[in-house]
């Protein structure tokens, strides 16, 4: 049996020990904790699990504690996989009765469940696109963070444009992408998001100017390589965040930004540019278009924003 963050911590041991809830409800929220502990696991490598000290605030230049916005990364996660309302609400259940758990014996300072809602759920709303003007001002500070490779140019008109997600992107190979067909087909990471999706003109001629580098060249010495790579290593979701944030601070934009934040951006401005929930839906690769829904209905009126926004972004 594989190890878990989560699992393995003196947290889960002492709730799993401590906690007064029936043993039948206690082995079901460890099922769910394990779940969660997957999904922390799958953003990078994590040494030591410290709820107080648990991401790198770069606002701040501090380590902030565990917070609702991580919950509501993760409720999301479980949203766009096809959770039921009863795996959602029990999924919340559980990180409830373990945050306040930890919080009553002094185990975490704070605890993010405290107000988190539920059974009802519904993600705040919070509009967390870019807009257009702030998504164009991205691709400008991308290439001036890198102005001869312009991997990170790459790297953001992909996510502007395809709407990939984290492990995605740094998982895709050169051989994934077509060219002649313009589309890329996506069979690594999350298994419920294979699929394929279109590439635009403007990320087509980027990626032939890319993939004809001298830097990619040699990375790749003729063979098939991961497509974005750092210090001769693949590049992995922490250097990705970092490579983002540099380009964040370049464009002066001075709110948290999580990654997936450009994949609601992406369906956005697909909204924007006159495409269809059905098309955003085929290329989000969504099963359900009640998912793709949720991209598009947070806390905006969509008719005056597609008036006001009519003509075209890329």
């Amino acid at each position: 049996m594989g190890s878990n963050i989560i699992l393995d911590s003196d947290y889960y041991k002492e709730w799993y020990k401590h906690t007064h809830v029936a043993q039948s409800t206690k082995d079901n929220y460890k099922y769910l904790l394990k779940r969660f502990g997957k999904y922390i696991m799958s953003l990078g490598p994590v040494r030591e699990l410290n709820f107080d000290k648990f991401k790198f605030g770069r606002l701040d230049s501090r380590y902030d504690p565990i917070n609702e916005e991580f919950i509501d990364d993760y409720v999301e996660f479980l949203i766009e996989n096809g959770a039921s309302h009863s795996t959602l609400y029990n999924s919340i259940e559980a990180l409830k009765c373990f945050f306040k758990f930890l919080k009553m014996v002094g185990l975490i300072k704070s605890n993010p469940t405290a107000y988190y809602p539920n059974p009802y759920y519904k993600l705040k709303k919070v509009d967390r696109a870019f807009s257009k003007e702030d998504a164009g001002k991205l691709l400008s500070a991308s290439k001036k963070v890198d102005p001869f490779f312009r991997q990170s140019y790459v790297l953001m008109l992909l996510f502007l444009t395809c709407g990939l997600r984290s492990q995605e992107v740094c998982l895709m190979k050169k051989s994934q992408i077509n060219l002649e067909f313009q589309t890329i087909e996506i069979t690594r990471g999350q298994k419920t998001s294979a699929g394929v999706v279109s590439v635009v003109d403007k990320l087509k001629e980027a990626f032939e100017q890319y993939f004809r580098h001298p830097e990619w060249l040699k990375w790749s010495n003729g063979q098939d390589k991961e497509v974005f790579f750092y210090k001769g290593k693949p590049l992995n979701r922490s250097r990705l965040v970092s490579m983002l944030q540099q380009i964040y601070d370049k464009a002066d934009i001075d709110r948290a930004v999580r990654v997936h934040d450009l994949r609601h951006t992406m369906a956005q401005l697909l909204l924007i540019s006159g495409a269809n929930e059905f098309s955003i839906q085929e290329q989000l690769r969504h099963e359900r278009i009640e998912t793709t829904m949720h991209y598009l209905n947070y806390n905006m009126n969509y008719r005056n924003y597609l008036e006001a926004n009519s003509d075209q972004f890329l």
